[in-house]
Formats: structure tokens, sequence, C-alpha cells
């Protein structure tokens, strides 16, 4: 997550449906302590799909199958086996006789069936789920292990969408408002962890299952190596002494100022803490400025151009960001190789935005030497957001604004009420931030029919009849090349569009933790994280991590940059 980050994820590496991969001789540690900087508005995933909520119902509550980090093959979790009709309609579902929910009662056909109905009701706000798993008709129990989903339409998704939505348990939560009870608390889990200990607005603890059914899967044993996992909730920039100081573990929301500058304390100097640069395949997403094109002034395409050509990302990135970004210019980055280009940047600019202003309309100045157009009507808009560190280059961003006769207003709002306003659509633009999947479905952020669904994702307001037909001709082409080819041209006219001010990206991750862990020698997935599935904590490497700080000695260094495919296989 980025800049504000709604990061609203689905499915596969965001998801937490790759499969994990056990540490060598990882065994059951103590507390995993980590930082985030907003409490969630709710645990519960299915109403609230952000990073937070999403990471704590994955680790609550399991998916039907999992997707095998190096093949990408689906593996067995709670179903123990499937099967696919030949014209890849039908999905029948076979239920592992040892999964069971936290008080002991068999995960059933039943639950699966309540899930599927408690996510396309209507009343429940489960919009952003609602699309995918409405592409499959009702379940069909065949007995008490066996399920068949029946798929309205042939669809590339189809089995990922059964095997990745999280299962409920229906002995539990039935008869219940699904949008109020179950937001603090999370019960009768099938994961690995439960929800136990919930102080609202300062932090939440996640606890490990003794004799989980799922330990005794091949692929899951030695994973999920803490006994106990706290989220404490800390403002980033407090948080980040705190990390120095031994209050948490791991920390991860880094700005480009404390990874270049903060990071020259005898803490890093002396290899107490980590620093590295990670290098995976995990799909990026993009990073932006939505602009509201369901009213002005942003419906006019000449205006939203303008305004993007003064945003100044090449002296941002260079003055603000210290080099360590490259200019965004795709929706889906990822999907091109290395030296392909995707599209032209849109370049600081003023002379064009005059002339486009001027297009538009807005040909004279007002008193206070602000843009109007004949009526009257000032070029004005608000940005609303979250972090402290995007007021940087937000600052940046307004005064060339100012410059060029534009008026912006910089809006900062809680986590919980910019949600709020998001959901309803009640901005101008909002700095946000999307995760990438590695096998993108277009639909979700961008197809006209979920431009006016409360709770959505198009965020923009995004209409384009050409690219709702190009997203439609999806669903039944399984070849990824093919379908590559057709999200690169669905880009391609989204870019021309501007419905975001795209904003910078990095080809890595970065991490600092403290030098106490066990870790794969990728440090991460090939796809993803899996900090809290693949580390534990070395009680050597803690004892001499006490022993170092106490005699003021450093510990050996760790590499400051990890590449997958460096380190792949040798674990």
């Amino acid at each position: 997550c980025l800049v504000v980050i709604a990061a609203i994820i689905y499915i596969l590496a965001a998801k937490g449906l790759l499969t994990v991969k056990p540490g060598p001789g990882s065994v059951k540690t103590e507390e995993l302590t980590l930082h985030t900087s907003e409490f969630p508005k709710s645990f519960n995933a299915y109403v609230n799909n952000s990073t937070d909520a999403s990471q704590v119902f994955d680790l609550v509550y399991a998916t039907l199958m999992e997707v095998d980090d190096e093949t990408l093959e689906f593996q067995p979790l709670i179903a123990e086996s499937w099967s696919i009709s030949p014209d890849q309609k039908e999905i029948t579902v076979k239920i592992n006789p040892i999964a069971k929910w936290s008080d002991g009662a068999p995960i059933t056909a039943e639950d699966v069936k309540f899930t599927y109905d408690v996510i396309m009701n209507p009343e429940n706000l489960t919009s952003v789920m609602r699309m995918y798993i409405g592409r499959l008709n009702p379940p069909e129990i065949i007995d008490e292990r066996t399920v068949k989903f029946t798929a309205k339409t042939v669809h590339y998704k189809n089995l990922e969408v059964v095997a990745g939505f999280n299962i409920l348990p229906k002995h539990l939560m039935e008869g219940k408002d699904f949008n109020k009870e179950f937001n603090m608390s999370l019960p009768g889990g099938s994961g690995p962890y439960d929800l136990t200990e919930v102080k609202e607005g300062r932090y939440y603890v996640l606890t490990r299952k003794e004799n989980y059914w799922a330990d005794q899967l091949p692929h899951r044993k030695g994973t999920y190596n803490f006994k106990r996992v706290r989220f404490r909730v800390m403002n980033p920039v407090v948080a980040f002494e705190a990390f120095k100081k031994g209050e948490f573990d791991i920390y991860d929301e880094i700005t480009a100022k404390r990874w270049v500058e903060d990071t020259n304390s005898e803490h890093f100097q002396k290899n107490w803490l980590v620093k590295q640069k990670i290098y995976n395949y995990a799909p990026r997403g993009f990073s932006g400025m939505a602009l509201n094109m369901r009213r002005p002034p942003f419906d006019d395409l000449r205006v939203r151009r303008a305004i993007a050509h003064l945003l100044n990302r090449e002296l941002i990135l260079e003055t603000i960001m210290y080099g360590e970004y490259t200019p965004l210019t795709s929706y889906w980055p990822y999907l091109y190789e290395k030296g392909e280009e995707s599209n032209p940047l849109i370049a600081f600019d003023p002379e064009q935005t005059k002339d486009l202003l001027r297009e538009a309309g807005y040909d004279r100045l007002d008193q206070t030497g602000y843009l109007v157009n004949k009526d009257g009507r000032r070029l004005e808009f608000s940005v609303a957001y979250v972090s402290e560190d995007s007021e940087k280059y937000l600052t940046v961003f307004v005064e060339d604004c100012k410059n060029a006769g534009v008026k912006v207003n910089l809006d900062r709002y809680s986590w919980a009420t910019l949600i709020k306003k998001i959901d309803q659509y009640d901005f101008d633009a909002v700095t946000i931030g999307w995760s990438g999947v590695l096998f993108p479905d277009p639909e979700q952020l961008w197809h006209s029919r979920h431009v006016d669904e409360p709770g959505g994702s198009n965020l923009p307001g995004y209409r384009n009849p050409e690219v709702d037909r190009l997203i439609d001709s999806l669903p039944p082409i399984f070849d990824v090349a093919k379908r590559t080819a057709i999200i690169k041209e669905i880009d391609r006219i989204i870019y021309e569009d501007v419905p975001y001010l795209l904003l910078w990206e990095a080809d890595y991750s970065r991490i600092f933790y403290k030098n106490i862990f066990g870790r794969p020698k990728t440090v991460f997935t090939k796809y993803g994280s899996g900090i809290i599935s693949n580390w534990w904590i070395d009680p050597e490497k803690v004892e001499s991590y006490r022993q170092a700080v106490k005699s003021r000695q450093p510990l050996p260094a760790e590499p400051a940059e990890i590449r997958y495919d460096d380190y792949a296989g040798e674990d």
C-alpha cells in the first residue's frame, strides 16, 4: 500500500490465496509485533475490503483452495478435491473431512452455500465481492461434503473465484446482522489464527490455533510460526522511532526520505535492524489521484488532461522522492516486459495546460488571479487524502496549479472519514492506490456498469463504450497472452482518457526488520510477502541481537538487496 492507500484487493497474491512454504526447522515462536497506521473500520473484509481487514480476514477464515507460489497451480485447503466439467461451467468441490471451525464443528457444504447467500444478499454491504461471486449460480448441495458451482457464463476467473472466497460458519452467523455484528469480532474461524483481542483505535491481536487442522496438509507443515501477531496502530512517523527502539519487529511503511536519510543511526549501521530491497515477481498496482468524472470540472477531458500536465513528476521524483521511483505510465505496469514501453508520459507542460483550458472555456482571470469561464465559474477543485507524507508532493502540485490559475484545496481526512466519502463518490479528486493481481480482471475498476454502484471500485466514474466492449470480450479467453494483449489495449484507451493523475512506481519492495528472524533466503515469496506465514523468530538470533545491543557491537551484515531468482530453490 502506498500514498494513502485504500488498497482494495482480490484473490491471489494480494489476497493471501498463494500457498505458503515452510521454513526449514521452523518452530512455533512467540509474539510478532507489527505496525499499522489506521485501525480498520471493520475486520469483516466482505464489507470492508481494505488491506488491513483483508489480511486479518484471510488469517481467520480459510478459502476453499490455495495457489502454489511457484507453479501457480491450485492446491487443496478446505477443498480436498475438485473437478471441472468439459465446458468449464461446472465446478464440483469435495470438502476435506478434517476441515473444522474453531469450536470443532466440521465445515460443510451448508457453510459454502451460506457464504454465497451472504455475499449475494443485496441488504449486505458486499458489492465488490458480489460482482465476482455473482458470476456463479447459487451452489447446489450434493451432500454434506460436496457442493457444485455452476457458472452463468464461461470466465477465466471462475475457478479462481470458487477457490478464493473465504468460507463463513453458518451455525455462528445465520440470523444475525452481517453488516453490524461481525465488525470487531470474527467468530469460529477456520484459518490458522483467531482474532482474540481488540482495543479499538489502539491494537488488535491474532492468536495461533493449537492442533490446527490444516497443519496436517503436507504443504502447510512448518508454516504460521508466530503464536501471536499483534498489530499496533500508530502514526507512521512515531512508529518508525518506536521501531528503532525495539517496539516493533518489522516496519514496512517506508517513504523515500526514511529509506535514504533516516537509516544512518547505530541501529542500522551495526545491523541490529536490517534494511533491504526485495525484487520478486509480485504484481505491482498503481497509485494516483482519482478524478471524479461524474461532476465538473473533471467531466471534461480537456480539463483532466490540462491538470495532468501540471503534475511535475520529474521534479517531485528528483527532489522529494530521492530518485527512488519512476513515473507511472500504465494501470497495469507489471504486464509490460522490462524495456517494453507502455504509454507516453504526460509531461509537465504549463503551456499545454493553458491551451487546453482555453479550449475548455477557462479563458479569463477573476479578481484573485484564478481562471474562470464565461459564466464566472472558477476552475477549482479539492484533493482528499490521508497520509501526512502525501503533503510534500501535493504542496508542489498545488503551487504549480496556482501558477497556472487553477485553485486547488487540500483536504486531509481520517481514514474512516475518507472511506465514507469514497464509498459515496463525494470527492473531486482523491489520492488512492490499488494492489496488483497476477491475472487481472478490469471489470471491477473500469466497466461502466459499476459507475454508480455504492461502495464500488470505479472511483472516477469512468465510462467508455470501447473499453466496455473489450472488457466484455475477456471472459472466455483462457490464453494469458491473448488476454494480456487486450488488457494492454484497454490500458492505452484508459490512459488517454486520464481518469487518474498517475504518480510513480518502483519495481521492488522495501522493508526494515529486527535482526532476529529465521526466514527463507528469498525473504519474500515469488509473488507476495509471506512474512506471517513463512518467517519465524530464531532463538539464537534473538540472543545474538540482545548481546549485540547490550555491548554496542555489530551483527553480521545482511544483503542490501534480495533478488528472488538469485536464491530460488536454495531453501
